[in-house]
């Protein structure tokens, strides 16, 4: 009998100690909130970045014609976010056949950019630069080579072609203060960019 009232103790025991132990392994404090998920834009890349340009750019300068010229470029910037960037190019539209003599001109600018992010990849964007410029005139009875202040404004849009590089079309007016009439132009081109 005493075996029996040992082997109902025990089991009321355990019965009772069974729902304690099993609380005690429950952890009560309050839990940190999770982080919040941020959805991340697969357009933006932030760094920096080199790039390389090419096209054709239109003199518009009182009196003179314009043929046209080839020019081209390259550059290394900084994308800040992905609504701003900034970079500094060189430029350089070759010789213009402007009637009486040839011109053409070089550019350092420093630029900055508002870039407008859309989906699939595309990038309107408008900016502004300024820097210093060197235009040079060649043939019988042609001025002397000036330099001076450059400035310029430009539009375009990027396509992101890959996470590193950036298909880059855009245009944009291009002014040299020089003596005389100053040297403007109309400038069209298709670049890439790479970040990194």
């Amino acid at each position: 009998m005493s075996f029996l009232k040992t082997g109902l103790l025990a089991t009321t025991i355990v019965a009772f100690m069974a729902p304690a132990a099993i609380a005690a392994d429950i952890d009560t404090a309050p839990q940190p909130a999770p982080a919040p998920f941020v959805q991340q834009d697969d357009n933006y890349v932030s760094g920096w970045y080199v790039r390389g340009d090419a096209g054709f750019s239109w003199l518009d300068i009182s009196g003179l014609g314009d043929g046209g010229a080839a020019v081209a470029g390259g550059g290394v910037g900084y994308q800040i976010n992905q609504y701003f960037r900034t970079d500094l190019r060189a430029d350089h539209a070759f010789d213009h056949d402007a009637g009486p003599f040839d011109v053409s001109a070089t550019t350092v600018l420093w630029n900055a950019y508002v870039d407008v992010p859309l989906s699939m990849g595309f990038t309107p964007y408008v900016g502004i630069g300024a820097g210093y410029g060197f235009v040079d005139y060649s043939g019988a009875g042609s001025p002397s080579d000036d330099e001076g202040f450059a400035w310029t404004a430009t539009a375009g849009v990027a396509f992101q072609m890959s996470q590193n590089i950036t298909l880059d079309a855009g245009y944009n007016y291009r002014e040299i203060d020089v003596s005389g009439p100053n040297y403007a132009d109309h400038v069209v081109t298709g670049g890439l960019r790479w970040s990194f």
